[in-house]
């Protein structure tokens, strides 16, 4: 599988929460989405390339993205990955080019 979006979610840290916002600009070279939630943040962005789920893992762990939502992403075969977010972009790849086919967001 691939994918062309990196999700994280902090808990409770805000120590956490800065060192992965300075890793997403130090890595990526630009702000990712931020969500302050009940529990912590929600930090996501979109990629303008197909990465490997092995790479969204390798990105993930890097950000400080919740070890045990990581640890479900990799053994969980069949449930979706990077379940997360009320923002839902649903894209398609054909011939290497990622078309954006359903945007959903909950208020």
């Amino acid at each position: 599988m691939t994918t062309n979006r990196i999700t994280v979610d902090i808990d409770k840290s805000f120590l956490k929460f800065a060192i992965s916002l300075v890793r997403f600009l130090l890595v990526f070279r630009r702000l990712p989405r931020i969500k302050k939630t009940r529990r912590g943040w929600h930090l996501w962005i979109y990629l303008d390339k197909l990465i490997s789920d092995k790479e969204m893992i390798k990105l993930r762990k890097l950000l400080l993205d919740d070890s045990k939502r990581i640890k479900l992403d990799m053994v969980c075969k069949f449930k979706p990955k990077q379940v997360l977010f009320h923002e839902k972009i649903v894209t398609e790849v054909k011939e290497g080019k990622v078309k954006v086919i359903q945007k959903y967001s909950k208020p």
